[in-house]
């Protein structure tokens, strides 16, 4: 049975999760996907396709199956690989088009320097906990989905006075919920595709970027106020106390208790 390390269930992503799993030594996929299926494989291994003898050695690398693909082998060797799915109808949201992403892989993975950097940020915020909520994941697959979208379309010219304040009004006044790239994309009046890098010209932050330097200040105006840590995490959007201090250490250079201590 295979071993399952990490997933995106508690984040909540619109449309998409995320899972690393440490497979079995050996096994049969044999279905049709349903969602785009993206693996990355982190380890070689041995297939034959079913119905066939001849077996394959395939590297480590990515693959991108597309709803309507099958995969019908016999693996060996098993090892570690993480896999994105993604919702047919999240990608048309983000590329304002229903034309489908471009396959990947299918013979053998692919070296993909982009995927890489998508999957290892994937992975580092789910790993810290993601004290930002859905944000950064909602915003890395929709980078993804424009990097596998075929052909490209025009970039926005980016955002407005009025748009970037109705952005930042948005999380000002809901930086303690859970709030999504698809609403401030919304607030904005802008297409999720090009939300985040528009935000990002026009306030020198990425959405959650945003979104944490603005729970953090919070936090220093109620650490400073006397109210307990674990009050102090619900009231800025944390999940806990312990992701306030992980994260407002980052951002602060010490922990909440430090930073009291000081401001007395």
């Amino acid at each position: 049975m295979p071993s399952f390390l990490l997933d995106s269930a508690r984040v909540g992503w619109q449309g998409a999760y995320f899972t690393d799993i440490l497979g079995a030594p050996e096994g049969i996929v044999d279905h049709g996907h349903e969602r785009y299926c993206l693996q990355r494989s982190l380890h070689r291994e041995a297939r034959r396709t079913l119905g066939r003898r001849a077996w394959q050695e395939m590297p480590v690398g990515f693959s991108v199956w597309r709803p309507g693909d099958e995969q019908r082998f016999h693996w060996r060797t098993g090892g570690r690989s993480q896999f994105l799915f993604i919702a047919p109808d999240r990608a048309a949201t983000v590329l304002g088009h229903d034309r489908p992403l471009a396959g990947l892989g299918h013979e053998t993975p692919s070296h993909s320097p982009v995927l890489e950097l998508i999957f290892d940020a994937l992975l580092a915020d789910l790993a810290q906990g993601s004290p930002a909520g859905s944000l950064v994941g909602d915003s890395l697959i929709a980078a993804l989905v424009a990097h596998l979208s075929a052909p490209a379309v025009r970039r926005s010219n980016g955002l407005s006075a009025q748009a970037r304040d109705r952005a930042i009004d948005c999380i000002e006044a809901r930086f303690a919920e859970p709030l999504s790239l698809q609403e401030l994309a919304d607030a904005a009046g802008l297409g999720i595709r090009h939300f985040s890098r528009a935000f990002r010209t026009a306030t020198g932050r990425s959405p959650h970027q945003y979104l944490l330097h603005r729970r953090v200040e919070q936090a220093k105006v109620l650490i400073r106020q006397g109210l307990p840590l674990a009050e102090v995490a619900v009231q800025c959007g944390f999940s806990d106390q312990s992701q306030l201090t992980r994260t407002f250490a980052r951002h602060v250079g010490a922990t909440p208790g430090r930073f009291r201590s000081l401001a007395r």
